[in-house]
């Protein structure tokens, strides 16, 4: 067996065939939107509630995260605070909601042929961190954090001062009995 042996080159080892990866890398481009990313910000939408339970105006702003995938107790309190003035009149708050969408990838399409909705929206009972899970990132945008303003009534009868009740206290077992002299 007479067979002749090429020289060794060392860019010989460098001659890999990288073409898949370019073409798998090319396919992946058109599937990006759908990976799970951490929440980098959040829309923040105010609703103002008057007296009669109308909806008086509705505020958006968007919360850049100071921690990836949280809304911090801090943070809360600020847009709180912020927002609890609207043209001149107090606001407290009523409730506070969270609409995160946490779809994995594999469940989009199931997800969007489904009759049956999933339920994104939590009520939000304290006012302290508020964990957000990964979103597909062509649904980030659709994370919300909602906040529902109800007026403050202020007393009427032309005095902002406060006004207590007086309570007089009787004691019938400390009064004396007169008795009759004969």
């Amino acid at each position: 067996m007479n067979y002749e042996e090429e020289p060794y080159e060392e860019n010989n080892e460098l001659n890999l065939d990288t073409n898949w990866i370019q073409e798998f890398e090319k396919t992946d481009q058109n599937y990006i939107p759908f990976y799970n990313e951490d929440v980098n910000e959040i829309k923040v939408t105010s609703l103002y509630v008057d007296n009669e339970n109308n909806i008086e105006t509705i505020k958006e702003e968007m919360l850049i995260l100071k921690q990836e995938n949280m809304v911090s107790r801090e943070e809360l309190i600020h847009i709180i605070k912020k927002n609890s003035f609207k043209d001149q009149k107090r606001y407290t708050i009523l409730s506070l909601l969270k609409y995160n969408i946490d779809l994995e990838t594999t469940h989009v399409k199931h997800y969007l042929k489904s009759v049956v909705p999933r339920d994104f929206l939590e009520v939000v009972k304290n006012i302290d961190n508020i964990p957000l899970k990964k979103t597909i990132s062509m649904f980030q945008d659709l994370n919300t954090l909602f906040i529902l303003f109800y007026e403050k009534t202020t007393p009427t009868g032309g005095s902002n001062h406060q006004t207590t009740k007086k309570i007089y206290i009787s004691n019938n077992k400390t009064k004396k009995k007169q008795l009759k002299v004969f």
